[in-house]
C-alpha cells in the first residue's frame, strides 16, 4: 500500500507515515501543506494571513507577473491595500511604490522567494489568501457556525454584498462548480470588517491577530494549529515528497524543506524533488502566461510514484533527492524534455 496526497492530501499522508506498524509500505507527498517544528518551518495560518494582509501591496514591486489578474485590477487594489497597511502602520514610506517596497522587504526577510511570491499574484487576483485564512481560523479554533471569532461567515450575496437566500439554481451549481473555498461558484465570504476606505484590511487585521494575538480566541485558534505538527515518519518507511520551486500557497521553504530536514534529522529515508518553475496549480496552466511560464508538477508525482512501486516490486532504487532544472515550454507545446524527470 503506497500513500499518495497533493497539498492537504500530501500533509496527511505524511502525518499518516507517522503511524507504527506494517499496514504502509510507503508514502509519495506532492507539495504538502504540512508543518514541523524548527528547520524555519512556518504554520499554514501563520503564511497565509501574512501574505493576505502585505502581498497586494508588495505586488507593486514587481514588473512582469504572470496574467490574470490583470495588471490593472492589481494596481487599482494594491495601491488601495499600501495606503491602508500605511495608515496602520505596517508599511514604511510615501507613496505607493515605496510602501510597496517595504512589504515586498517584509515577505523577503520573512524567508519569501520572489518565485513565490510572483505566482502568488493568482491567489491575490482570486482573493484566496483571505478566503483560506476565513476558513482555516474557523477549522482550527474549530468554532462551529455563526461562532467565527472575526464574523465571517458564507452566504449568497446580494449586489450590496449583504446575505441572502441562494436560489435553486445556485445551489445545484455548488457541487459541480464549487472549490470548497469561497468565494465562488454563488456562494460569497461575508466580511463584516468591510469599509470604503480599507476595504477587507480590518478583516485581515482580526484574522492576523489571532496567529499573533492575545485572548481566549487566539490561544483557541494556536492550539488548534499545534494540534497538527508534524513528526517524522516511522523508522524503515520509503517517503518521497515532490514540490515546485515556486508554489506560493504552501511555498516549500516553510513547509516540504522544514519537514525534509527535520526527518532526514531523526535518521529517516525521505527522498526530495525540488522541481523549478512548478506552482501549486497545476489546473491553472490551462491560462495561456500560466502554461507558458511553468511546468506541471504531476508528471513528475507519477514518475517519483512509479519508482516507488518499482522498488517495492523488484527492489529497484528509490528516486535519489534532485533538484530539477525544467525548461517552460514557452510558446511552445509542452514535451518531455521540458520536465527533465531524473531517470
Amino acid at each position: 500500500m503506497i500513500a499518495v496526497g497533493i497539498s492537504n492530501g500530501g500533509g496527511a499522508v505524511l502525518r499518516a507515515a507517522e503511524l507504527e506498524g506494517d499496514w504502509l509500505d510507503a508514502v509519495v507527498a506532492a507539495a504538502p501543506n504540512i508543518h514541523v517544528e524548527g528547520h524555519d518551518a512556518r504554520a499554514l495560518y501563520d503564511y497565509t494571513t501574512e501574505a493576505a494582509l502585505l502581498m497586494p501591496c508588495a505586488l507593486l514591486h514587481l514588473q512582469g507577473l504572470p496574467q490574470p489578474p490583470p495588471a490593472a485590477q492589481l494596481q487599482a487594489s494594491g495601491s488601495q491595500r499600501c495606503a491602508s497597511l500605511k495608515d496602520a502602520g505596517l508599511v514604511e514610506g510615501a507613496g505607493a511604490a515605496a510602501q510597496a517596497r517595504s512589504a515586498y522587504g517584509q515577505l523577503l526577510a520573512n524567508g519569501w522567494t520572489e518565485g513565490a511570491l510572483r505566482a502568488g499574484a493568482l491567489s491575490v487576483g482570486f482573493d484566496l489568501w483571505r478566503a483560506v485564512a476565513a476558513t482555516y481560523a474557523s477549522a482550527y479554533g474549530r468554532y462551529g457556525v455563526g461562532a467565527h471569532p472575526c464574523g465571517f461567515a458564507f452566504a449568497a450575496q446580494g449586489a450590496d454584498l449583504a446575505p441572502r437566500a441562494a436560489t435553486a439554481a445556485e445551489r445545484a451549481a455548488w457541487w459541480p462548480d464549487a472549490s470548497g473555498i469561497p468565494p465562488g461558484a454563488g456562494v460569497g465570504l461575508v466580511d463584516p470588517g468591510l469599509t470604503p476606505q480599507h476595504a477587507t484590511l480590518p478583516g485581515l487585521q482580526c484574522l492576523r491577530a489571532l496567529w499573533g494575538g492575545q485572548g481566549a480566541d487566539a490561544e483557541r485558534v494556536r492550539k488548534g494549529i499545534a494540534a497538527t505538527r508534524a513528526l517524522p515518519p516511522r523508522a524503515g518507511l520509503p517517503v518521497v515528497v515532490i514540490h515546485g520551486t515556486d508554489d506560493a500557497l504552501v511555498p516549500m521553504a516553510f513547509s516540504s524543506a522544514p519537514y525534509v530536514a527535520s526527518a532526514k534529522a531523526a535518521g529517516r529515508d525521505v527522498r526530495y524533488w525540488q522541481v523549478r518553475q512548478a506552482q501549486h496549480f497545476d489546473a491553472f496552466l490551462g491560462l495561456p502566461d500560466y502554461g507558458e511560464r511553468y511546468v506541471p508538477l504531476l508528471p513528475h508525482v507519477y514518475a517519483a510514484l512509479d519508482r516507488v512501486a518499482a522498488n517495492l516490486d523488484t527492489g529497484a532504487a528509490l528516486p535519489a533527492d534532485a533538484v530539477i532544472e525544467t525548461r517552460p515550454r514557452g510558446t511552445d507545446a509542452l514535451a518531455r524534455e521540458h520536465l527533465a524527470i531524473p531517470l
